[in-house]
C-alpha cells in the first residue's frame, strides 16, 4: 500500500492530476501495508561470506537493520559449508577468503574458482559476465509464424544461430564469443560509421556494437555492461593469481566438467510420466516400464518440481537430458529452471 500511495503522489506533482489504478480496489485492501524487506526475501549466502570475510564471527550477533530470520542464516551456513568455504567450527578457510574477495553470489564465486583447475578461465569469465547482466536476448512481444516476416520469428531466427545443444551456458559464450569477432564495441566515435579490419591475407568489415546487436535481436546494453563486469572481474581474478588467458579452446567436454563442478548444488533429474502405472503394467511383459517426460524435473536439493523455462534453449530438447544444472529458479505459473 505504501507504493501504491506514492504512485498517487506522482499524478499531482507537477499539477493536479488524477492516478488510475488497474486493479480493483479489493486487490488494495488485500495488500500488505508496507513492503517486506529484501534481506527477509534473498538467499543470505553472500551477506553472510561479505560478513565473514570483513571479520564477522558469528553473522547471527550482527546488528541488522532487520534482523532475517535465524533459519535462513543457518540455510546460508549450510551452502556454505558445501562449498567449502568455512570448516565445521563455521570459521572462513583459506577458499572462503578466496570467495569472499569476489563480488558475486558465492556459486558464481566457486564456479569462477574451479575453472582454474579445468584450465577454462576465460570461458567461465565470460559465462559469470553474461549471467550478472540482464537478459541478453531481445525478444519482441507478438507471435509471427515462421513465415509470416514478424520480429519475433525474426528474432527468433537470428537466436537458432547462437543456439548450443548443450544448453544456455555455452548459448551465452557462443553470442560473446560471436560479437567479440564480428563487432567494434567503442564508447565514443560515430556510431554510425563502419570500420575496416584486417585479419590474416585478406580484410573484412566489422559491424558497429549498435548494428551488430540490432541485427541479431541482443540486448546492446546488458551485452556492454557484461562486458565490463568480464573486464572487473579479470582484474580480480588476477589478483588471486589465476591466469585469466587459460581456455579449453575447442575441448568444450572440459566446458562442462567445469560447469558441473561449480554448479552442483543445483542439479535437477527428469521425472517420468504420469504414465507410470501403464508402464508398470506393460513391464510385466517385458517391455519399458516408464515414459520419460519432456522438460519436467525434480531438484536435487529441496526436491521441487521444475520444468525448463520456455526461452531456454534446452526447452523442447528430443530427447530431453536426463540431468540438469541450472543456475536460478524462476516462478511465473510455475516453477521454472
Amino acid at each position: 500500500k505504501a507504493q501504491a500511495a506514492q504512485r498517487t503522489g506522482r499524478a499531482g506533482r507537477v499539477s493536479e492530476g488524477v492516478c488510475l489504478r488497474l486493479y480493483p480496489e479489493e486487490s488494495h485492501d488485500l495488500l500488505k501495508e508496507t513492503t517486506v524487506p529484501e534481506i527477509l526475501r534473498v538467499n543470505l549466502a553472500q551477506v553472510v561470506l561479505q560478513l565473514k570475510g570483513m571479520g564477522v564471527h558469528d553473522p547471527r550477533s550482527f546488528s541488522f537493520l532487520t534482523p532475517p530470520t535465524p533459519e535462513s542464516i543457518d540455510k546460508s551456513f549450510e551452502v556454505l559449508m558445501a562449498l567449502g568455504a568455512i570448516d565445521k567450527s563455521m570459521n572462513l578457510t583459506a577458499y572462503g577468503k578466496e570467495m569472499s574477495q569476489l563480488p558475486l553470489d558465492p556459486i558464481y564465486a566457486h564456479l569462477l574458482l574451479q575453472s582454474a583447475k579445468f584450465e577454462c578461465v576465460s570461458e567461465i569469465l565470460t559465462v559469470v559476465a553474461m549471467l550478472s547482466a540482464e537478459n541478453i536476448f531481445f525478444r519482441p512481444g507478438g507471435r509471427g509464424g515462421e513465415d509470416s516476416g514478424g520480429l519475433a520469428s525474426k528474432a527468433a531466427a537470428a537466436h537458432r544461430r547462437f543456439a548450443s545443444y548443450e544448453g544456455d551456458l555455452s548459448s551465452l559464450l557462443n553470442v560473446f564469443n560471436a560479437w567479440k569477432k564480428e563487432a567494434i564495441y567503442t564508447r565514443s566515435g560515430n556510431p554510425r560509421k563502419k570500420q575496416r579490419v584486417n585479419k590474416g591475407k585478406g580484410s573484412f568489415a566489422k559491424m558497429l556494437h549498435g548494428d551488430w546487436c540490432g541485427q541479431n535481436f541482443i540486448n546492446g546494453r546488458a551485452l556492454m555492461r557484461a562486458h565490463d563486469v568480464r573486464s572487473q572481474l579479470s582484474d580480480l581474478c588476477s589478483r588471486l593469481g589465476m591466469d585469466i588467458n587459460s581456455s579449453c579452446g575447442s575441448e568444450m567436454a572440459t566446458f562442462y566438467k567445469c560447469v558441473c563442478a561449480g554448479l552442483f548444488l543445483q542439479v535437477a533429474t527428469r521425472l517420468p510420466t504420469h504414465l507410470e502405472s501403464e508402464g508398470k503394467k506393460k513391464s510385466r511383459s517385458g517391455r519399458a516400464g516408464m515414459i520419460p517426460s519432456r522438460g519436467h524435473y525434480k531438484t536435487k536439493i529441496g526436491g521441487k518440481l521444475v520444468s525448463v523455462h520456455p526461452t531456454s534453449f534446452m526447452f523442447g530438447r528430443n530427447p530431453a537430458p536426463k540431468c540438469v544444472v541450472y543456475t536460478d529458479l524462476l516462478y511465473t505459473t510455475k516453477l521454472y529452471i
